[in-house]
């Protein structure tokens, strides 16, 4: 399937693709004039279905436009009514850059189709006799382009596809589904209003702007920063560009702003891409705030995630003090860091908490910790941090552990069978030295192992 034969099946109105469909085979047939002539025609009806159907939706500034369609239609095939609607198609593309069906450069692309349709259908509009020849890659082009400027896109304005925006972004139903935020608010609409809408979640999830009071600024900046990441995923360097558009502003916020910017996006690389040394030193200095804390209690949380950034290479690149501030960190201290933000670069300092835990109630924080990094583990990370468990007793003999094994086994289903044999060692290990009838000799792992098809005493 060609990328043209791709666009008219994403064509948005029914009623529209089948004149799309016949340009197309126009083409395919040779009669490029008649192509060019179809393209024309499909280009026009979309407009006016669009235009209709916001006039339909409520949308009050179309609704005159209707009225002037529908009179023109009630004269029908009489001269007044042919006349009446060829003054009426006479200003769709003016119409369509009005309501923000295009902009101006969509304007002047279809612009050229209608001359080019006019030369195809009016010979005479050439002098000597001569008939308009247009080659085939131009009818192909036309094509493509009334496609990718008109026909896939839903009739929606550019404010109108803000406010939609934001209007999601504060639902209080909100979830945070990358897709769903691409699909609606980047795939399908047109470039311009992309770059609007990049520009616009860059400035809430940077400087907390004010919702209108429609929900706390500090939450809605934090969903702006989910629908950054969607659309990163598309187009990095359109959000690199927006991010860095809002730099001025960021950089005289106050420093609590500053720092939860940061945790929101830190470790993205279009976030420090607008970030100078100077904010560097800053942000530096926001990190290693002096906590009053024994080694037993947690850090607040905006440090506990800030901190957590020593994850993301781009921070560290930037911030090469945070490893030395992650080390130096309690063992409580570096627990909670792990668990905030859960990620394969934690994984060396789990199995170390695993094998420091120093009594029953840090053994299962330790445990739930790993739980969490259970998706990054390998068969010889698992390993390692098994034969730590089985000879640390604070975590061996800690009562919930005997459940969090479980939960182990069932979080590293992506190491597939082979890694029931790895908790069978653990279990032989475990055994040795509490014995086969004690509750700590892990009978409901023994169980699981079974349910997956493995017997440990075999």
């Amino acid at each position: 399937m060609t990328d043209v034969e791709t666009l008219i099946r994403q064509v948005w109105s029914p009623d529209v693709r089948p004149l799309a469909e016949e340009a197309w085979r126009c083409y395919n047939a040779g009669a490029t004039r008649a192509c060019i002539a179809s393209t024309w025609t499909a280009v026009t009806a979309d407009i006016i279905t669009k235009l209709v159907r916001m006039a339909d939706d409520g949308d009050n500034q179309a609704v005159p436009f209707r009225t002037t369609l529908t009179e023109a239609q009630s004269k029908g095939l009489s001269k007044d009514g042919v006349r009446a609607m060829q003054a009426l198609e006479a200003t769709l593309l003016d119409k369509a850059s009005e309501f923000e069906l295009i902009d101006s450069i969509g304007v002047r692309e279809l612009e050229r189709i209608r001359e080019d349709r006019n030369l195809c259908v009016h010979p005479s509009l050439r002098a000597l006799g001569d008939v308009y020849e247009p080659r085939p890659e131009v009818a192909r082009g036309h094509l493509a382009v009334a496609l990718t400027t008109l026909l896939t896109h839903p009739p929606t304005q550019g404010r109108k596809v803000i406010e939609e925006f934001s209007t999601y972004i504060c639902d209080p139903l909100f979830v945070s589904t990358l897709p769903h935020i691409q699909a609606t608010f980047f795939d399908r609409v047109r470039t311009a209003t992309r770059s609007t809408i990049v520009t616009f979640a860059a400035k809430h999830a940077l400087l907390e702007l004010d919702p209108a009071g429609l929900m706390a600024a500090v939450e809605h900046a934090d969903r702006m920063a989910v629908a950054l990441l969607a659309f990163a995923q598309r187009d990095r360097e359109l959000v690199r560009t927006a991010v860095a558009g809002q730099s001025e502003r960021f950089q005289v916020l106050d420093g609590a702003a500053q720092l939860r910017a940061l945790v929101r996006l830190g470790d993205q690389d279009f976030f420090w891409s607008s970030v100078d040394q100077a904010l560097v030193t800053r942000l530096q200095g926001l990190i290693r705030v002096p906590v009053t804390l024994s080694e037993w209690e947690p850090l607040p949380a905006e440090i506990t995630a800030a901190i957590a950034l020593v994850r993301s290479p781009f921070a560290r690149e930037r911030l090469p003090m945070l490893e030395n501030q992650f080390a130096m960190l309690s063992w409580t201290q570096r627990l909670f860091v792990a668990g905030a933000r859960p990620d394969p670069y934690f994984l060396p300092a789990v199995i170390q908490l695993v094998q420091e835990a120093a009594s029953f109630r840090f053994g299962e924080q330790a445990g739930r910790v790993l739980v969490q990094h259970a998706p990054f583990l390998t068969l010889e990370t698992l390993r390692t941090v098994l034969v730590a468990w089985s000879s640390n007793e604070q975590c061996r003999r800690a009562s919930e552990m005997t459940t969090l094994a479980v939960h182990l086994l069932q979080g590293t289903t992506h190491l597939g069978p082979t890694r029931a044999p790895v908790f069978g060692e653990f279990l032989t290990n475990v055994r040795a030295i509490e014995g086969t009838s004690d509750y700590y000799s892990y009978p409901a792992l023994e169980q699981a192992l079974s349910n997956v098809g493995y017997n440990p005493s075999a």
